[in-house]
């Protein structure tokens, strides 16, 4: 009867210590750029992504509760600032009434997810005289 409760009690904490988004949902999102090969994609000054002869890239981007700006460069161009926003993530909804799990899903950025998920780089040329 003892083991049975220990076991009942392991098998419990995983689930009472997570949340819906928490389980069914990753912690980065991918995220898929379009524009001109050899525009480079950087995420607070680092390089997350180089578009390839295919005209795409993509990258994956932790989550986050509030927007995002990433910064798109490429020589002879202006750089483009893009805007990543965050959305509700309907996932999160599972939780109910259960102040815990909400509290998990928001402490791990997971209860939003990025709304845009293909974004299309228009880059303007530089004008050097």
């Amino acid at each position: 009867m003892k083991k049975a409760k220990l076991l009942a009690c392991v098998l419990c904490i995983p689930l009472l210590t997570s949340s819906c988004a928490s389980i069914f949902t990753a912690a980065k999102q991918n995220i898929t750029f379009a524009g001109k090969e050899g525009t480079a994609i950087y995420d607070n000054g680092q390089k997350i992504a180089t578009i390839g002869e295919t005209g795409e890239a993509s990258a994956r981007i932790r989550k986050k509760l509030s927007s995002k700006e990433l910064v798109a460069k490429k020589k002879g161009y202006k750089p483009a600032i893009i805007l990543l926003e965050a959305r509700f993530n309907p996932v999160s909804c599972l939780n109910l009434l259960n102040v815990l799990a909400w509290g998990i899903d928001f402490a791990t950025q997971k209860a939003f997810k990025w709304e845009n998920t293909y974004i299309e780089i228009d880059m303007e040329m530089n004008e050097e005289k």
